[in-house]
């Protein structure tokens, strides 16, 4: 659907948006930001945050089970530890019909939840 790589790059035209490489960092109004990665899939987009590394996550006993639990109630932003040990807040969705506002939406939506997660886990703004 799209002819050059950046493309995703032209639907974060907004005040808050920030591209930059392969990242976007989005600001909230309280003054925190938050990176998201966007990788260019087949088909679509794959939209990562990191929210916690992997020396926070080895404090948490309990952090796989509150993060299943909260994937169990969001249809959104999933949440996972991946192969570095990080928890990442992700979402993704297809190119097809994809227009700026709801792009806008998913990309808000992941830096907001990784923020909010990683406010409860660290009570800073690293990311």
């Amino acid at each position: 659907m799209f002819g050059i790589r950046d493309d995703w790059q032209r639907l974060c035209v907004a005040e808050d948006m920030k591209p930059k490489r392969q990242q976007v960092r989005v600001s909230f109004a309280n003054g925190r930001s938050h990176a998201v990665h966007v990788q260019d899939v087949p088909d679509g987009y794959l939209l990562t945050a990191v929210v916690a590394g992997s020396d926070v996550v080895a404090q948490w006993d309990r952090l796989y089970r509150d993060a299943w639990e909260r994937n169990r109630h969001s249809r959104l932003v999933g949440f996972r530890v991946d192969g570095q040990g990080r928890m990442i807040a992700h979402g993704w969705t297809p190119k097809d019909g994809l227009n700026a506002e709801a792009f806008q939406v998913l990309v808000r939506a992941v830096a907001r939840e990784a923020d909010r997660y990683e406010f409860q886990l660290t009570g800073a703004d690293r990311r």
